[in-house]
């Protein structure tokens, strides 16, 4: 996730860095992720990163305003001792969605950072109370930074106008000329050629366009990598039966999901990989920039993907930008043959141009000056 990647990359360069998914909330208990977790909340170090992982004692309750402010205090409580801010080392709260808006209050961030992944108000459930927070939390936040121009013209136009792009980057090195790993012992057994798409499969994915592309071509084999979010097609009867047509076809192999660490086999072993999303203008898909892009175009590998804002405005010189079952099928068919977009030199390139060192550097910078900013403000008073 960018996020992981953003804060694992701070934590690297010395920054104290404390990540959190929120407070416990009322309405999931009895949900397996309420009784599995711990009656207290505690710290676990992550890739440099202090992950707080919530207990379930005081969760929130957003029916009792009073109840809820006290949850509230007691979790940013919990934050601030964590990140241990100084005069010297002021309390930096980094937002990755409008929802954590709530908390700013009971934080007392000294720097208010919002970095904007997704069309929010595109996804569904979004009421008047999440516009209301975000609108809140633009207004508050003195560093707003966006994954996508399109998520940048998103924001009410006092954000839009102060907003700063920073991309999704990968992994270059992770991901780069690593034909040396052993193919991967449930891959080695899919004949070629392999279409490869690595990552979550969720409600994002095309799996009805997937699964006529294997029935219009039985001799290629789709390989998908990653967790399927099986509660996400039970509300959706079109995405349900493109799953379910994907599991009855013998080229569509689900292999589920796999450490990080060994992705990179997975992604160099392929023909082709790709980006196969379910694009619609009112979706909020559509804006979306997937991480995974950079790490396939480090592979050398040639990349076949659907219709994304990053994708046509940034890659259409190292990746094929498809639509349809026909074009995907022509798409698939140049780059299984060799004539994919791009050689394997330039789409390189392009990964390493990206690489995540060079998104955080940005970030860093801006959150600098942002501090110096500060100290002088505060020296002048």
């Amino acid at each position: 996730m960018n996020r992981q990647n953003l804060l694992a990359g701070l934590a690297a360069r010395g920054w104290r860095v404390v990540y959190s998914e929120g407070a416990p909330d009322i309405w999931q208990r009895g949900t397996a992720a309420w009784n599995n977790a711990a009656l207290s909340s505690h710290i676990e170090l992550l890739d440099g990163v202090q992950v707080h992982r919530k207990g379930r004692f005081l969760p929130r309750w957003r029916g009792n305003r009073h109840w809820d402010a006290l949850a509230l205090r007691h979790h940013a409580n919990q934050l601030r001792r964590a990140a241990a801010p100084t005069l010297d080392t002021p309390l930096i709260a980094i937002l990755f969605h409008p929802m954590f808006e709530s908390y700013l209050r009971f934080l007392r961030a000294d720097i208010v950072a919002f970095h904007v992944y997704d069309l929010y108000a595109k996804m569904s459930a979004w009421s008047s109370a999440d516009q209301l927070q975000f609108e809140r939390l633009v207004a508050r936040a003195d560093l707003i930074t966006a994954a996508t121009d399109a998520m940048i013209r998103s924001l009410p136009p006092a954000g839009a106008d102060r907003a700063t792009l920073l991309p999704n980057g990968g992994n270059y090195v992770m991901f780069a000329d690593r034909n040396d790993l052993p193919c991967p012992a449930d891959l080695a057994d899919i004949a070629h050629p392999r279409i490869g798409n690595l990552g979550t499969i969720n409600r994002k994915m095309d799996l009805s366009l997937i699964a006529e592309i294997a029935r219009r071509r039985p001799d290629w084999q789709w390989v998908l990598v990653g967790k399927v979010e099986e509660d996400e097609f039970v509300t959706d009867p079109e995405r349900a039966r493109g799953l379910s047509d994907c599991r009855r076809l013998p080229n569509v192999h689900f292999l589920g999901a796999r450490d990080r660490l060994t992705i990179p086999a997975y992604m160099n072993h392929m023909d082709v990989n790709t980006v196969c999303y379910r694009i619609r203008e009112d979706d909020y898909v559509v804006a979306g920039y997937p991480v995974k892009l950079n790490e396939y175009l480090a592979t050398g590998k040639p990349v076949v993907a659907s219709p994304q804002e990053a994708t046509v405005s940034y890659f259409r010189e190292v990746a094929a930008v498809v639509s349809g079952p026909d074009q995907w099928v022509d798409a698939l068919a140049a780059a299984i043959d060799g004539r994919g977009v791009g050689g394997a030199a330039q789409r390189q390139a392009v990964a390493r141009a990206n690489d995540w060192s060079l998104r955080i550097a940005k970030l860093e910078a801006m959150l600098l000056q942002l501090i110096a900013q500060r100290q002088f403000k505060a020296r002048a008073a």
